[in-house]
């Protein structure tokens, strides 16, 4: 009886410490490198502030892309708020600068996403919006971003006709885009992970 209660303690101490092994070669192993898809387009528009903003100027920082526009009804107002609450959980100290794209910019002026920034509590000096001409900005979000929009084309249409995709875009210092990002909560914890680990990597 005492053989077979040191036997079964001596497994027992051998699984756990195979599991304390596993455990810490996991914790300790670094995570797979995130994939290097393409080039983010180059594009000159205007800011919230009425700034010029080339793609240039976001080289050497790491950015997080949304796409949104100020009149939808639907799926955009929690978009930007989950843009804030990015700019919340990402260090100021860290380089990572969050833009978001309108997709209706006939309408969404530089005046107008300014008083949409404030009412979402955005800091300009992380948080951009961008907006300028028509076609400018529909070749920079659906040929460069890769990101589908429908809609727009029509001046009349109206917030409920206009439909854009909902993903948030992870770009590295040289202007690679590395993820593309549903806009689900999981995701998202994830998206925060990676641009933290983009921007420490230097």
């Amino acid at each position: 009886m005492d053989r077979s209660r040191t036997v079964a303690t001596g497994i027992a101490i051998g699984l756990v410490a195979c599991l304390a092994i596993w455990v810490g070669a996991r914790w300790l192993s670094p995570a797979p490198p995130l994939p290097e898809l393409f080039p983010i387009p180059d594009f000159e528009l205007t800011s919230e502030q009425g700034e010029v903003v080339r793609s240039a100027d976001l080289r050497g920082k790491v950015v997080v892309a949304n796409f949104i526009f100020t009149r939808c009804p639907t799926v955009c107002p929690g978009l930007t708020a989950r843009m804030a609450r990015l700019q919340s959980e990402i260090p100021a100290d860290l380089p990572v600068r969050l833009v978001s794209f309108s997709v209706d910019p006939r309408h969404d002026t530089p005046e107008v996403l300014r008083a949409y920034g404030e009412k979402y509590g955005q800091d300009p000096a992380r948080w951009t919006f961008l907006t300028g001409d028509f076609e400018k900005v529909l070749k920079a979000v659906e040929e460069g971003f890769r990101i589908g929009v429908e809609g727009v084309e029509n001046p009349d249409a109206s917030p409920f006709d206009i439909i854009h995709g909902e993903h948030f875009v992870l770009i590295d210092r040289k202007g690679t885009i590395r993820g593309y990002y549903p806009n689900a909560e999981p995701d998202l914890r994830q998206l925060v992970r990676d641009a933290k680990r983009l921007a420490r990597e230097g």
